[in-house]
């Protein structure tokens, strides 16, 4: 029976190449609120000097900017988190997580973008890690270490698991970075307008088959993904291939296949997370009135979202009743109803 534990080792943390960490964030672009892309665009733009780059000037080319500078920032363990498993019954039991690692990571730029007196160069630099590190954490041999008799400290997330000399990759972490082939890594930054064409192709092509769904929710444990996605290392990345071989063409079509799916999740997931922290706090009220027996209301709306209005006696009643759902098609929403009592409270809440 496999097991897993917890467990980190030094390794290369490449996790999709360029173009992969490009495709996701494109989705998440394609799906921004607008004023949370005008947000992030202001962010992006933030210089980050001496850590400034023209190939990772926009939101989409700013996924990459992580990997660009890990050396220089000495982040490479903030890439990967190594949820330790066995192949064959190996003990992993007394093995302990590092200090750092992308969940630790993705939790602490979600502190700073979401506290207001963060400086804005702390969550410039929190964005651009989270456009990352939202990437690598699709990535299952991000999540994930192998362990089995001759690898009893583990394979580094499919870095020790090394394929033959004849094979197009030298181990299963690399096989993974490119997507089993889906990702060749021939879009050049900064993008000009055939690569900006070919990423806009490869990101349509991939929401045509995992089509996005909005929502508003809460900010998600990326514990949960990490899991996630050592359990499709186990169950997939693992499956079908073997140690000193050659990976089969079913083999890669499947890692293809798996790679499209983990894009998907990874741009919807880091663009409900944009969402989420930049454009669900309380909707600010406008502008409040009672003419005669009518009272209007109005507040600041991110066109596309739904809001509702609810109401409730007294401040103290535990619960508030619902009134009416009113789609936003611009920045500014409007309520209005008649009513005599002597004392009612309206508040407007995001619903998706």
């Amino acid at each position: 029976m496999a097991c897993f534990g917890f467990c980190i080792f030094p390794r290369a943390a490449w996790a999709w190449n360029a173009e992969g960490h490009m495709i996701i964030a494109q989705i998440a672009y394609n799906h921004l609120d607008p004023q949370v892309k005008a947000k992030c665009d202001e962010l992006i733009g933030v210089s980050l000097s001496p850590y400034n780059s023209n190939s990772t000037s926009n939101f989409v080319t700013a996924a990459v900017w992580a990997d660009d500078f890990k050396s220089d920032l000495g982040t490479g363990s903030s890439h990967y988190i190594d949820l330790l498993f066995s192949l064959d019954g190996t003990p992993t039991n007394g093995v302990t997580l590092e200090d750092t690692n992308v969940v630790i990571a993705i939790r602490q730029d979600i502190a700073i973008l979401q506290n207001p007196t963060a400086s804005q160069a702390s969550q410039a630099t929190a964005l651009r890690y989270l456009l990352h590190f939202v990437g690598d954490i699709q990535q299952p041999l991000h999540c994930s270490t192998a362990v089995w008799a001759s690898k009893p400290g583990g394979d580094a997330g499919g870095n020790g698991f090394t394929f033959s000399n004849s094979s197009d990759w030298s181990n299963l972490h690399s096989l993974w970075d490119y997507g089993g082939g889906f990702l060749p890594n021939n879009i050049s930054r900064p993008l000009n307008s055939s690569s900006q064409a070919s990423l806009t192709s490869l990101a349509a092509s991939i929401e045509a088959d995992y089509p996005y769904s909005k929502s508003i929710g809460s900010i998600p444990d990326p514990m949960v993904w990490a899991v996630e996605g050592e359990t499709i290392a186990q169950t997939n990345s693992y499956v079908g291939i073997t140690l000193g071989g050659t990976p089969s063409t079913a083999y890669t079509n499947k890692a293809q296949a798996t790679t499209r799916q983990r894009m998907a999740i990874g741009g919807q997931r880091l663009a409900k997370l944009l969402n989420t922290i930049f454009a669900t706090n309380a909707p600010v009220v406008a502008y409040a009135a009672l003419n005669n027996t009518n009272f209007s209301f109005s507040w600041g709306s991110v066109s596309g979202r739904t809001y509702r209005v609810q109401w409730k006696q007294q401040i103290t009643d535990p619960t508030w009743t619902d009134l009416i759902d009113i789609p936003a098609s611009n920045s500014l929403s409007c309520f209005s109803e008649s009513t005599t009592a002597t004392q009612r409270l309206y508040r407007a809440i995001v619903v998706n």
